[in-house]
């Protein structure tokens, strides 16, 4: 009940880092030339779902107030749930696929400047924050669904972590996730630099304070007509 109560409070908590670039991806756009098939109907192919939501990402909140966490700073949404997990959900549902939350070793603050500082300055560092645990044997995957929010226009470094922890070669690669009015920012182009050798879809991406049954039937909507299920 806490998870849920700290996710609806704070997954937007980010959305403030959302911003357009000035040559930011098309949030929905189908440059990618890659054609799969039905996944859920392919026994052969294995698919992972990788996501990072801040909420799942803070340290003790047992001495805070509601209140205190949901600050004026923390965009205010009526979800029960954070639409990346949403999302993660549905690809769980709709394809059967293994899913993993990105977390972090050293969570982050859950006040809202100290949290902004750090993912500042880990992306203007380019810091690649040591993850708490990996999925076992990402090599066996052909798909990889990588959730994530905007940060500063880009991506946040805990996914770069991610990414940059193993060989990610010959796999298909699909970003989806949440902004607030900027798209993906470079978020794309980011992923396809650490990932030079994989195929990586423009992906979906939806304002972050849609609510959940919007985002949900619309993410189910998009893969249905990419026919991805």
């Amino acid at each position: 009940m806490k998870r849920i109560t700290l996710t609806s409070l704070l997954c937007f908590v980010l959305i403030s880092f959302a911003y357009c670039l000035g040559s930011s991806d098309n949030q929905n756009s189908e440059s990618s030339s890659i054609q799969l098939s039905n996944l859920a109907e392919d026994p052969d192919t294995h698919v992972l779902v990788a996501y990072f939501a801040y909420a799942e990402n803070i340290g003790d909140t047992s001495g805070m107030s509601v209140d205190a966490i949901a600050s004026a700073s923390i965009g205010r949404t009526s979800n029960r749930e954070g639409n990346i997990p949403v999302m993660a959900d549905v690809l769980r549902e709709e394809l059967g696929a293994d899913v993993f939350s990105i977390s972090v070793e050293d969570p982050y603050e859950p006040a809202y400047d100290d949290m902004h500082d750090r993912a500042i300055e880990e992306i203007r560092d380019e810091a690649l924050p040591e993850l708490a645990t990996l999925p076992e044997d990402i090599e066996e995957y052909d798909v990889v669904f990588i959730g994530t929010p905007v940060w500063g226009g880009t991506l946040p470094r805990p996914v770069a972590s991610f990414l940059s922890s193993a060989s990610f070669s010959g796999k298909t690669i699909i970003p989806f996730g949440i902004n607030l009015g900027s798209g993906f920012g470079n978020i794309v182009r980011a992923i396809r630099d650490i990932c030079p050798d994989s195929d990586v879809m423009d992906g979906f991406t939806i304002n972050a304070r849609t609510a959940n049954d919007e985002v949900r039937e619309e993410f189910a909507e998009w893969l249905s007509d990419r026919g991805l299920v």
